[in-house]
């Protein structure tokens, strides 16, 4: 399509997405493109290169795309809730596991960095119903709901650097790309390539 011809310009317009997002951290918009762009990379790579590299499916234990997704799903615990969002933005479908809200700050939880202090912190969502203005201050936040615990929360700005990193090293790893472009919020770590 247009310029991006293989998995890896697909990858590079990810890494695009996301730095564009972390630009403006509160824009659904950028969240959005950025989850789609993570989520359809997987058919970018099966078509381009997977699914006729006989020694990596027989690596990663796949058959065929489908497994390919099985395989995400299993190795990439959150490739569903990626999956959700894109879904979600092609259906107007809403998952029923989790809400997307825009927030003041983080509530307290001990596993996120950058939470706020109290519960006080959420201070609700910031959008009025029907406005489509942001705060700019806002964060893009997944509530999974009471019965998650103590992992209630998700920022949505960790769920995206996640992704982005999990892509950046399942190249570096299974296509050898040793000159994978990486985000430039991003520090390289081969103990992540490894843990794949």
């Amino acid at each position: 399509m247009f310029d991006l011809r293989t998995s890896r310009d697909f990858y590079v317009m990810l890494v695009e997405d996301f730095d564009d997002f972390m630009a403006e951290p509160h824009s659904a918009r950028r969240a959005l493109h950025c989850a789609i762009t993570a989520y359809h990379l997987h058919e970018w790579v099966w078509g381009d290169w997977l699914k006729s590299d006989s020694a990596v499916k027989q690596t990663l234990g796949i058959e065929d795309l489908k497994s390919f997704r099985v395989w995400l799903d299993s190795t990439y615990p959150w490739f569903s809730i990626v999956q959700n969002l894109t879904n979600g933005t092609k259906h107007f479908a809403r998952d029923e596991r989790f809400q997307t809200l825009v927030v003041r700050a983080v509530p307290f939880s001990l596993d996120i960095v950058g939470a706020g202090l109290d519960e006080g912190a959420f201070g609700g969502p910031l959008l009025n119903e029907g406005s489509a203005k942001q705060d700019s201050e806002g964060r893009l936040l997944i509530d999974f709901g009471e019965a998650a615990g103590e992992h209630r929360w998700l920022p949505a700005a960790h769920l995206l650097d996640s992704v982005v990193r999990f892509w950046r090293d399942f190249f570096k790893k299974y296509h050898h790309s040793s000159d994978i472009p990486m985000s430039r919020h991003h520090v390289d770590c081969q103990h992540q390539v490894e843990a794949l």
